[in-house]
């Protein structure tokens, strides 16, 4: 029987001449409908409940034939996903990019102009790894419409080695270190990639990129490696292509990001573009103060609401795909990877009204609670909405200009220290008795100390003769006590600075959590912890600077910075609602135009090409149900208390 009339009859046979075993088309498309919206959900799990239902004991070979079917199944989808999209006129370079995502790409004419021109986030993930060897004798090629080939990844190979914040745990060094942050030595630590997992699997992960509404834009493999900066480049680089200029990407490592752009390939691409790169809220949380005000969200003038976590809020999503592919072949990893995202961005297409309504009603609930609030505090403390401009920019000066400690000053706290270390040594209870044993000490012990001593008062004798002092200090004199008041907030700094550390390293840990079962909530929760961090660490990196006079600074005050945090998100909070106008009006014209062309295809190939125009017509009733849910929250939208659209 040939497969024509197995197909004709409603099957699909497990091999393409002479079937013996066919599956039902509808027990194919029930298992794609299961598969999309349970990654999880393996092909070896669906044979045995088939096999349960039709009382027949399971065997593997029922599992390798059912997969051949939905594989030659799914490739039979995407031939028909073609065909309508030709017929649609979608099948134009990046057009799904482009037009995914209609309040992000939808531009209409008058349009009030906002900057950024479109927000994204990037990032990378290894929890979808591939073992080496999986799979070697599937040849298949998947034709991926997310996909950044490997080819256009490797143009970046030799651009930098690794990205800032991350290194093989060899000795190797990455050649990017050097343009590393203070910020970032944290994540330098946390983010370590072992080389056996590096020698196991051949595909590490993916990195991937995505608007801020959710919906992804653009996969790349991870290959044998951990994040490497030619992962972020190739995707920066064909957003930069795409989307053109004015757009902002978040990363967790934007600031240090942004200097491996400059000195990459797509340096000018990126200048001349205009397109800033900037630290997404969870990890801008742990990154320090100065890094703060210049990178994280709610400093950024165009930012609204946004966090740029759109990444994480992906990952945990496909975390769930991770067990089913562990041991693919690499068409299978990268077919049921690309299924799940599919289905991921049709979900977030149908929750866009969703997302501008709740934006615009958190945008309006921020302006309605803080707003009286720092009116009043304003016309207590006397101040103006420059200020705050000015006490940011005032405060990034002042932690600029701070100058590492100066030669002079570390010998001076040096020579303390070992005067301190002198005086212990000295005032040890068995020195006096040196000469004579005495109960409960004995010689070696009472020797030991001595050589302690002597070798305390030589360190401190070279010292004295390498700074020129002729005069041995005193605990009395002014110079002594202001180095070993120093000496002593270095040793807290350093104490704490190594606290955080750790503390980062944990949250590091959590949010790249290779579970499969980690969840956004999980996430939420790390982020609010993070967020309470942040503050005291904030206290902390301005008060381990209070040698400057730092606590007459207005900026400094702590009601002033707590007035100044509501009054940004006020700003930030307007801005949003300038934003979501205009992707209210984005939305509104593209369902209207998109439900018109639908049909208007549909009609017109009704007669030439009925197949196409019936499956073009089913494809237009599931759509338009979609929207008719958008126009409904549209509505509600317009009728929000405050809408000024």
């Amino acid at each position: 029987m040939s497969q024509v009339l197995v197909y004709r009859a409603g099957f699909l046979g497990c091999s393409p001449q002479q079937p013996t075993t066919a599956i039902s088309l509808e027990c194919l498309e029930l298992y794609h409908q299961i598969r999309r919206r349970k990654s999880s959900f393996s092909v070896q799990a669906m044979v045995k409940v088939l096999c349960a239902l039709h009382k027949r004991t399971y065997f593997q070979s029922f599992r390798d034939q059912f997969a051949i079917a939905f594989d030659a199944y799914l490739d039979v989808l995407r031939h028909v996903k073609a065909l309508v999209n030709q017929a649609l006129g979608r099948d134009s370079l990046n057009w799904r990019m482009l037009n995914a995502c209609p309040p992000c790409g939808y531009k209409q004419d008058n349009e009030d102009l906002i900057d950024p021109a479109r927000l994204d986030s990037m990032d990378g993930n290894n929890s979808l790894k591939r073992v080496d060897g999986s799979g070697h004798a599937d040849e298949q090629v998947f034709p991926s419409e997310y996909l950044i080939t490997p080819s256009e990844v490797d143009l970046f190979k030799d651009d930098v080695r690794l990205r800032p914040g991350t290194r093989i745990a060899a000795d190797a060094t990455p050649t990017a270190a050097s343009d590393d942050s203070a910020c970032t030595e944290n994540w330098k630590t946390a983010n370590t990639i072992s080389e056996n997992t590096v020698s196991v699997f051949d595909q590490t992960g993916i990195f991937v990129s995505a608007c801020r509404h959710g919906i992804v834009q653009t996969l790349v493999e991870m290959r044998k490696s951990g994040e490497l900066a030619k992962y972020a480049l190739a995707t920066t680089n064909k957003i930069l292509d795409v989307y053109g200029s004015n757009g902002a990407t978040g990363y967790d490592i934007g600031c240090s990001y942004g200097k491996t752009v400059a000195a990459s390939s797509i340096s000018s691409k990126a200048s001349a573009n205009h397109h800033r790169f900037l630290v997404n809220s969870f990890h801008g949380h742990a990154h320090n103060r100065q890094c703060q005000i210049q990178y994280h969200p709610l400093y950024q003038k165009g930012l609204g609401i946004e966090d740029l976590e759109t990444c994480e809020r992906i990952f945990s999503g496909s975390n769930a795909v991770a067990p089913v592919i562990r041991h693919a072949s690499y068409f299978h990893w990268l077919q049921f990877i690309e299924l799940h995202f599919d289905q991921w961005d049709l979900d977030k297409y149908s929750e866009l009204s969703r997302f501008i309504y709740n934006n615009y009603k958190q945008a309006l609930h921020i302006i309605d609670e803080l707003s009286p609030a720092v009116e009043e505090l304003k016309a207590q403390l006397g101040l103006t909405d420059a200020d705050f401009e000015k006490w940011n920019a005032k405060e990034l000066e002042y932690l600029q200009t701070l100058t590492i400690e100066t030669e002079e000053d570390v010998e001076k706290m040096t020579y303390v220290e070992a005067l301190e270390s002198l005086a212990s040594a000295d005032s040890c209870p068995i020195l006096p008795q040196i000469s004579r044993p005495l109960k409960g000490f004995p010689r070696a012990e009472r020797s030991a100390a001595y050589r302690r001593l002597v070798l305390e008062m030589n360190a401190v004798d070279d010292l004295e003769r390498r700074m020129g002092i002729t005069e041995r200090w005193t605990r009395e004199q002014g110079k002594y006590k202001h180095a070993l008041n120093s000496l002593t907030n270095r040793c807290f700094i350093r104490v704490v600075e190594h606290l955080e550390g750790l503390v980062v390293k944990r949250l590091f840990e959590l949010a790249k959590a290779n579970l499969a079962g980690t969840g956004y909530k999980l996430r939420q929760h790390i982020s609010n912890a993070i967020a309470r961090r942040s503050a005291a660490i904030r206290e902390f990196d301005l008060l381990k600077h209070s040698r400057r006079d730092l606590l007459s600074k207005p900026w400094a005050s702590k009601a002033n910075r707590e007035v100044a945090a509501k009054y940004f998100k006020v700003v930030r909070a307007r801005e949003e609602l300038t934003r979501l106008n205009v992707e209210v009006a984005r939305l509104h014209t593209w369902v209207d135009d998109e439900d018109t062309h639908l049909s208007s295809v549909a009609r017109s190939l009704s007669k030439t090409n009925p197949a196409l125009a019936c499956e073009i017509q089913w494809r237009f009733e599931e759509r338009r149900q979609v929207n008719n849910i958008h126009r409904t929250r549209l509505r509600a939208i317009y009728d929000l208390p405050g809408y000024n659209g």
